[in-house]
């Protein structure tokens, strides 16, 4: 009896239509520019396979949780939100394993570092922050997660974008004066808000902040928007120094290289679960009383009295949020 064996080809297709389906992309095929991005994604694709090799993915996320009361409370570390991204990834893998064997490596790399200090948060608490997160990944998925640090690759690989500050940071300022007004500039300012260390204000007034689509901050409020105004321009530099020395080529060039919010010509992943938008670094995770992971802003739970907070063992601020029945114990979960 002949028994026929999948080609390079055939596999690579199979494991392309698992990468595009709606469970797991978050952007649309129009976003993704398929004529830009799919030879890309198909060669890297096909060189894995070629070898054997798990495919491999990289994605720059979990910087840090947003020091912003309004968005996720006073939780500094990761909670239920980090952990169902990474159980996420688990069925990503699992569902690549299902059409080829040797699976899926996913490389998180982590920017904090790099951005922190824009923002007002201690590098000591990004530290934190990623030994947390590290501990979630060695109980949940240690076989084929892979963390890594944004700056430590960018200098192993002998990136060194410091002879090209002064020049980011003038094109930055440009950028800052021309482009004002703009629904571009707008977009920018009022995210930038939202990422600034916000902690010694009530979670009240900072939703309040955070609700109109204005780019501008009511009366009384001139020095946060001055440091937001600071933060867009130092944000747009370190944006520039992370895609313009962007160590993954170089480091994985095999990989797909993912994003988690909609880039031009990138392939986008849903974090959580598909329709679940908010990252999970910029809410608190909550289970909903089906037992679906969901992501929401800490201010939301005060109007959603059914949601009841969870501790882990020896931690001070809630790990999840609970609509139905609680959770499996969570004594496993002894991170500190």
């Amino acid at each position: 009896m002949h028994v026929c064996t999948p080609t390079t080809g055939d596999i690579t297709e199979r494991v392309l239509s698992v990468l595009l389906s709606s469970v797991y992309r978050k952007n649309s095929l129009t976003a993704m520019q398929p004529s830009r991005c799919l030879p890309l994604i198909m060669s890297a694709l096909q060189r894995r396979i070629r070898r054997g090799s798990p495919i491999q993915i990289t994605v720059l996320a979990f910087p840090f949780k947003v020091p912003n009361p309004a968005k996720v409370g006073a939780r500094m570390l990761p909670d239920f939100a980090e952990l169902a991204a990474l159980r996420q990834s688990l069925k990503l893998k699992t569902a690549i394993q299902s059409v080829y064997p040797p699976g899926l490596e996913l490389h998180i790399l982590h920017d904090g570092p790099l951005i922190a200090d824009i923002f007002g948060i201690d590098v000591d608490e990004v530290g934190q922050y990623q030994t947390y997160f590290s501990k979630l990944v060695d109980i949940v998925a240690p076989d084929f997660i892979r963390c890594h640090d944004f700056v430590a690759l960018q200098q192993r690989s002998g990136l060194d974008p410091s002879r090209s500050i002064e020049e980011l940071r003038f094109i930055a300022k440009r950028w800052f004066q021309e482009r004002r007004g703009t629904s571009e500039w707008t977009t920018a300012f009022r995210k930038t808000l939202g990422m600034i260390n916000l902690r010694d204000f009530p979670a009240q007034s900072v939703a309040d902040l955070l609700r109109p689509a204005a780019s501008q901050l009511p009366f009384g409020w001139q020095h946060i928007e001055d440091r937001v105004h600071i933060a867009m321009v130092q944000y747009h530099v370190a944006d520039a120094i992370i895609h313009q020395f962007d160590p993954r080529p170089l480091c994985f060039p095999d990989a797909i290289h993912a994003t988690t919010q909609e880039r031009q010509g990138r392939l986008a992943l849903w974090m959580v679960r598909r329709g679940q938008s908010l990252l999970p670094w910029h809410g608190v995770g909550c289970l909903d009383e089906r037992g679906q992971a969901r992501v929401l802003h800490a201010i939301q739970l005060r109007h959603r009295g059914s949601y009841r907070p969870i501790f882990v063992p020896g931690e001070t601020t809630p790990f999840v949020y609970c609509k139905g029945n609680e959770p499996a114990d969570l004594g496993f979960l002894r991170l500190q």
